[in-house]
């Protein structure tokens, strides 16, 4: 289907072209390295996640959102007084962040920077 598309784009939804159980349980080793590449060669369009405490999947803690060209957004769930919801944006990544980063946004310290030299030398 690519191949047909040429250099026009290609949209796939949810595709699952990692590493996959076969019928017997067992994983597909045949032609793993063509595939793995093929996967690689996508670049994500979209993104949303819903992100909970540890170990739960209730209440929802913030989102993670990228939409293509733009960054990626972790917002925050506010509860309103009148009982609604909202999701303020507390802070964007140019890379998909990991549980670190967004452990750290959440609680206010700043990304890591290049580290200053320091000492004489």
């Amino acid at each position: 289907m690519t191949d047909a598309a040429g250099n026009r784009p290609v949209i796939l939804v949810n595709p699952r072209l990692k590493d996959l159980p076969g019928s017997s349980g067992i994983m597909q080793t045949m032609g793993r390295d063509k595939r793995l590449e093929y996967a690689a060669s996508f670049e994500n369009c979209y993104f949303f996640r819903l992100l909970y405490y540890a170990g739960t999947q209730y209440p929802i803690m913030a989102a993670l959102r990228m939409s293509y060209p733009y960054r990626y957004e972790l917002y925050k769930r506010v509860d309103e007084p009148t009982g609604k919801e909202k999701y303020v944006i507390i802070s964007t990544f140019t890379e998909k962040p990991n549980s670190d980063e967004i452990n750290n946004a959440f609680l206010g310290k700043p990304r890591d920077q290049t580290k200053k030299a320091s000492g004489i030398w």
